[in-house]
């Protein structure tokens, strides 16, 4: 069984008209579908994704401090 998924990690920016802000993040598309959240947190693009194809999903961070 071959599912292909089409994936689509769209960066943009914008600054308003007299530079004072910005705005940014990162659009998902999965085959053509916008998913909800727009910014750069891979977790929150990695759980949407999974999220979007049908998986419970707990994301957990572990790191090795010396």
């Amino acid at each position: 069984m071959n599912n292909e998924l089409k994936i689509i990690l769209h960066e943009y920016s914008y600054k308003c008209a007299d530079g004072c802000c910005d705005n940014y993040g990162t659009i998902t598309y999965v085959n053509g579908v916008d998913l909800p959240f727009h910014d750069q947190d891979a977790d929150n693009i990695l759980k949407q994704v999974l999220e979007y194809l049908g998986y419970d999903v707990t994301i957990e961070h572990s790191w090795d401090i010396r």
